[in-house]
């Protein structure tokens, strides 16, 4: 027989399920449907896949995948009074449950915005000629040319500039004090360096090329002249820029931008140079706001000492705002469905429970508990899903009867995710009747047995609605194709289960089903409906024609139901 690995036998699926009434002869006792069964002082058994199967046969083995049972721990029973569930060690570790404290750290609000990187004009220096003259061995040949500050940029031949050494000499031949100042002053003012004003006065002759000398270091930015250029006073030589520190803009959103103050820290992301420096300061928050964005800019500055910053490369900036010791667990811990939000808390000794929560602010990862949790308190940060669904099942967190009627469309009725994960049981059991025609296997009835034994929980929990008849309806199918595991058989089976799924499919949750990619077919002649996750069709029935059913447009109370369960339905991508 083909392998098929199923939903249903899946750990995560087993996991989620109850297993119903059992026969008297198994002497088991469902908590979820028997509460008072547990004795105290009894030692119970469970099955580590099936937590709900519970036995007193200390050499029992499960019913339904036909594992060993394991103890459970004392007064486990009990728990369910209280809204907890005990669990054995052998299962905590087969769920990889894995808790953590709530902890006191220091978040905020964050506002996130985008960005580039800018040159920082404060480290920009444009050096211009100071006299007129033609510019001579040009140092610099190139933008991008690193300088040192000190180094010779460039040397330049000014007749003006000539005539004023003379000057300057002939107020040292006569050794006056006051002219010699003065003609001295002339030089600077005229753009000759002090460097070159002392080898004037150490040699006594004139320098017919003045040397130039970058006053400070950078990059050659941009290059304005070359060699043998003439240049009037004023006229822009070169541009040096240094790349120490560079500025980020970053447009920030029109609400957010009372909230920035200049000195806040910034984190930053920039995807084209992963390995720089990840930390700014708000310098600048300009005072317009543009228009057509409805945003404004606000600078940051960036130590980029190692360069790896380079100007026109995106940002994205995160500035953390209000930022405050706060009471708060993984955000992944907290579990939200028709309870609202709410984590599983330990309890010791293997018990757990769900406990309500109001939350507050979330940044990075970490969600804010706001007076519903105690500093310390442990929560579950992994396997938290399925120990819900087992709190959900054992303290009857669901009473719907007094709330939906005969008249009650499917599409309103009270769901949440495990729930809808249960009747999918059913509808997984459709496709593995499809597989097993299509293919030619015979089905393995024991894989039957997990929905079977679902549907008896489901049809009391539906008592009133129109669910609970299609739930009978499908046992009664599946039943049967326990007997009937291949051939005609099975395919009159698959058709008579999907005559009672064709309500909940087209009515109660259509969205859903599409989302998870399964499709709908009709065999043309006889009419009987088939399940694929394929669009391809493929007649279980025979060679007969196909034509495939559009799923109906959903419900208000559709999308909102299967909104939700295509979210976090553990079923949705498992299908075969």
């Amino acid at each position: 027989m083909k392998t098929t690995v199923l939903v249903v036998t899946t750990v995560l699926t087993l996991v989620l399920v109850a297993c119903g009434k059992q026969p008297a002869a198994e002497r088991a006792t469902d908590i979820a449907a028997e509460p008072a069964a547990a004795a105290g002082d009894v030692q119970q058994y469970t099955c580590s896949m099936h937590p709900h199967y519970i036995s007193t046969d200390p050499d029992g083995t499960c019913p339904i995948c036909g594992m060993k049972l394991v103890p459970m721990a004392r007064g486990a029973g009990a728990a369910a009074n209280d809204g907890a569930v005990a669990v054995a060690a052998e299962m905590i570790q087969t769920m990889g449950v894995r808790t953590v404290p709530a902890t006191m750290d220091s978040f905020g609000r964050t506002v996130r915005a985008f960005g580039a990187v800018q040159s920082d004009e404060r480290l920009e220096h444009t050096a211009v000629a100071r006299f007129e003259g033609w510019i001579e061995s040009l140092a610099v040949r190139a933008v991008g040319d690193p300088v040192a500050a000190g180094t010779l940029l460039y040397r330049i031949y000014s007749p003006e500039l000539i005539a004023a050494q003379k000057d300057y000499l002939n107020a040292l031949e006569v050794n006056n004090p006051q002219r010699i100042a003065a003609v001295k002053q002339r030089l600077v003012s005229r753009g000759m360096q002090g460097s070159a004003v002392n080898v004037l006065m150490k040699t006594r002759q004139v320098i017919e090329r003045v040397p130039v000398y970058a006053e400070v270091a950078g990059t050659v930015a941009e290059l304005s002249v070359r060699e043998g250029d003439y240049v009037r006073p004023g006229t822009p030589i070169l541009r040096l820029q240094s790349y120490s520190r560079v500025w980020v803009i970053a447009s920030i959103p029109e609400q957010d931008v009372a909230l920035i103050r200049a000195g806040m820290p910034v984190r930053l992301s920039i995807p084209s140079a992963p390995d720089a420096p990840a930390d700014g300061t708000v310098d600048f928050v300009y005072p317009t706001i543009d228009q057509r964005t409805r945003t404004a800019d606000v600078r940051i500055v960036v130590p980029n000492n190692n360069g790896q910053l380079r100007p026109g490369a995106y940002a994205d900036v995160s500035i953390a705002l209000d930022t405050a010791p706060r009471l708060s667990v993984p955000t992944a811990a907290i579990l939200r469905d028709s309870r609202g939000a709410h984590v599983i808390v330990t309890l010791g000794e293997g018990r757990f429970a769900a406990k309500s929560v109001r939350t507050g602010l979330t940044a990075s990862g970490r969600t804010e508990i706001v007076g519903s949790l105690a500093p310390g308190e442990q929560v579950v940060a992994n396997g938290q899903f399925l120990l819900d669904s087992e709190v959900n099942l054992r303290s009857g967190l669901m009473p719907l009867q007094d709330t939906i009627t005969a008249d009650t469309p499917l599409s309103q009725l009270p769901m949440d995710t495990t729930t809808v994960a249960q009747i999918d049981h059913f509808t997984d059991m459709a496709l593995y009747f499809h597989e097993a025609l299509t293919d030619g296997y015979r089905i393995e009835p024991s894989f039957v047995d997990p929905a079977i034994a679902l549907g008896d929980q489901l049809a009391r929990r539906f008592a009133n609605s129109r669910l609970a008849a299609v739930i009978e309806a499908s046992q009664v199918a599946l039943r049967e194709a326990k007997d009937a595991t291949t051939g005609a058989p099975l395919a009159a089976q698959l058709a008579r289960l999907m005559v009672a799924l064709e309500p909940w499919l087209l009515e109660g949750a259509p969205q859903h089903y599409q989302q998870a990619g399964v499709s709908l077919f009709r065999d043309r002649e006889s009419g009987q409906l088939w399940l694929q996750k394929t669009s391809t069709p493929n007649n279980p029935y025979g060679a007969g024609a196909a034509e495939l059913i559009d799923w109906p447009a959903p419900t208000a109370a559709q999308s909102a139901t299967t909104e939700s369960a295509a979210t976090n339905d553990p079923h949705v991508g498992h299908r075969h």
